[in-house]
């Protein structure tokens, strides 16, 4: 009897260690930028949020109104790609991955570049682009004139994007693509916000980045 215990228990505890070999192998595991995507999705449309609320109380994410469903029009983008030549590693924190860390948006090298006394320039326009690191591959989803100005951007999965952001006059808006079925559909807030700086402004000195609003 005690025999077939310990037998028993020896298999229990092989199948365990393979489970746990298996799950930790190289090959398995997620890619940093994946597991850094999957944790802060929900927690930058709260922080976008939170940052308004702060002098509008009753803004919420849940009252934005539809206002159209289009196709997503795609177009050639100039950015440069994470890790190819050319690639400013300024940019690095401010991608936003999905939570497979295959693709990413990147809506700031476009709209701003550091000057030598280490503020931040920008550029009248932005860019968002959507690039597929296996493909190699960059392509805008939205153009915005200097009335217009995305904030944040977030993912739901893989293949859902959000960008949120502001117009000049303090009205947000926020805009989702479903990259699946070829869909980009449009919110807009019905009220506008007060605020002395924007969440972009912040955004930007939380990682380093001096603006001439701070």
């Amino acid at each position: 009897m005690r025999t077939l215990l310990f037998f028993a228990f020896f298999l229990m505890v092989s199948c365990n260690d393979k489970d746990n070999k298996t799950s930790t192998s190289p090959g398995t595991k997620p890619l940093p930028d994946a597991v850094s995507a999957a944790k802060t999705q929900d927690s930058l449309l709260i922080k976008w949020t939170d940052f308004y609320k702060k002098e509008n109380p009753d803004f919420n994410a849940e009252s934005f109104e539809l206002q159209e469903t289009v196709p997503i029009s795609f177009a050639e983008s100039s950015v440069k790609i994470l890790n190819e030549k050319g690639f400013n590693e300024i940019y690095k924190p401010f991608l936003i991955f999905n939570k497979s860390g295959n693709q990413y948006l990147d809506f700031d090298s476009y709209h701003w570049f550091a000057a030598k006394d280490g503020f931040a320039s920008f550029s009248a326009d932005q860019e968002v682009a959507l690039i597929d690191l296996k493909a190699k591959s960059a392509r805008q989803i939205a153009f915005l004139g200097p009335s217009y100005q995305v904030e944040e951007a977030y993912w739901k999965g893989d293949s859902v994007a959000v960008i949120l952001g502001n117009s000049s006059e303090k009205i947000p808006f926020k805009t989702e693509f479903n990259f699946n079925n070829n869909t980009r559909r449009y919110f807009k807030y019905p009220d506008t916000l007060n605020f002395a700086s924007s969440y972009y402004q912040s955004r930007l000195k939380g990682k380093g980045i001096k603006t001439d609003q701070f």
